[in-house]
């Protein structure tokens, strides 16, 4: 489910565009020499420069050459099969990405997309696929919902309960310490929605553990996670990207999106030992002094918001710190409100260089008939593959990322959300 997105009118009304959010985390990877979480829009802490040192090239089918998604929503993947009460039905959204190749002797994977699937009725759950392949072709587990309404607790809100509605924005981490099929191998962010009307719902942020990535423990609250003054006038904070670090002080790094009254979006940070309990910092102040560490650049093409941040940390073959790195989804301002992917970068992790120019954009909408991602990107997810740096049987090099991402198409009533994947250097 997209966070605090901006996006056309559609004949399919998303709910991720009428929900009200109190605190949202997202996607936390762990990969061998990456660590990642999920993405939203921005300028930078310092000014930024001309252009990404990054060259990222779209999935394509091998018979036709147009770029094709690598997960559609179920009415477009399984037409005669497939019925409206799919809990995927109407479109999928919201990956988070984890490879494990120590699974597979067990359980025949490697890589685990984690969604956010809607159904006719728009009501929305949290599922997994797997594959032995970065692009899920062919699927080792079939659409399967791993969270839902009824294995979440009530929100209590000044002494009263309100009942779950829906489970959006999944982040997964595998924690490598803990044995394969063993409790707490995966841990789980997501945003649980609550109340009885989906176009006036609360929201919170939930976390669970799980030992093969389909059951999972009773999600608990996360706290800690209410902006200061100096974020403005906040409407929600959503789209948490969560990472585990090898620092003692904060464990965990949280990078999360924060939506004010204007429609406009930055992107604050937050740490925690234990992955439940969080403080918001900038680099220099915590807790409600602590200001936004990443928002758009004037005149650039993330100058109106910046959602669904994902957070990375790039290493040598030691262990030594190379950079952090942050994408994200932007939007300019103007009535023109697409968006496409941006990319950021750090030293510590809370201030960030942005570029003037997006990463990834849109597919030409000059292309009949149109391309699954010819409208807006968002959403984006990152990880590194297991066997980077190195090459394959064909002596081809391993990319160096795999982006995972979500876009729409330019076509009026047809504004559907649909996985994609973008690999390079």
């Amino acid at each position: 489910m997209l966070i605090g997105e901006i996006d056309h009118p559609s004949s399919r009304q998303e709910p991720s565009l009428q929900r009200v959010r109190i605190c949202s985390i997202s996607l936390m990877l762990a990969a061998t020499a990456f660590f990642l979480v999920i993405s939203g829009c921005g300028g930078a802490g310092t000014p930024p420069t001309p252009q990404p040192v990054l060259d990222l090239s779209k999935h394509r089918d091998p018979l036709t050459n147009r770029v094709e998604p690598v997960l559609s929503d179920r009415a477009t993947a399984d037409p005669v099969g497939s019925v409206p009460t799919d809990f995927d039905y109407y479109e999928v959204d919201s990956p988070s990405v984890i490879e494990d190749p120590s699974r597979f002797p067990i359980f025949g994977d490697r890589f685990l997309l984690f969604y956010e699937g809607t159904d006719a009725l728009l009501n929305y759950v949290i599922a997994l696929v797997s594959s032995t392949e970065e692009d899920l072709d062919p699927l080792v587990i079939g659409r399967t919902v791993v969270m839902s309404p009824a294995s979440m607790p009530d929100l209590i809100d000044n002494g009263t309960p309100i009942a779950p509605f829906g489970a959006a924005d999944p982040t997964v981490i595998v924690d490598h310490s803990v044995l394969v099929n063993n409790a707490g191998r995966y841990q789980m962010w997501f945003e649980g929605t609550f109340g009885v009307n989906a176009f006036s719902l609360q929201s919170a942020i939930l976390t669970c553990s799980s030992q093969d990535g389909i059951t999972w423990t009773a999600p608990i609250f996360c706290t800690g996670l209410e902006p200061g003054a100096l974020f403005g006038t906040v409407v929600r904070v959503a789209d948490p990207s969560v990472l585990k670090t090898n620092e003692p002080s904060d464990a965990f790094r949280m990078a999360f999106e924060v939506e004010r009254t204007d429609g406009s979006s930055v992107i604050g940070m937050a740490f925690s030992d234990d992955g439940i309990a969080w403080t918001i910092r900038d680099g220099v102040f915590n807790g409600p002094p602590a200001a936004p560490s990443f928002s758009g650049g004037p005149g650039t093409f993330d100058d109106f918001a910046v959602h669904a941040p994902t957070i990375a940390i790039e290493q040598d073959s030691l262990g030594n710190l190379i950079e952090w790195m942050l994408f994200y989804e932007g939007a300019r301002s103007g009535t023109d409100n697409d968006t496409v992917i941006g990319y950021a970068t750090s030293l510590d992790g809370y201030s960030w260089s942005g570029f003037q120019i997006p990463v990834l954009d849109p597919s030409s909408d000059l292309v009949s008939p149109p391309l699954f991602d010819s409208d807006d990107l968002k959403q984006p997810a990152v990880i590194q593959p297991n066997n980077y740096p190195g090459t394959d049987i064909n002596g081809i090099p391993y990319p160096r990322f795999l982006l995972y991402y979500v876009g729409d198409p330019d076509i009026p009533g047809d504004r559907i959300n649909r996985i994609g994947l973008a690999s390079g250097s």
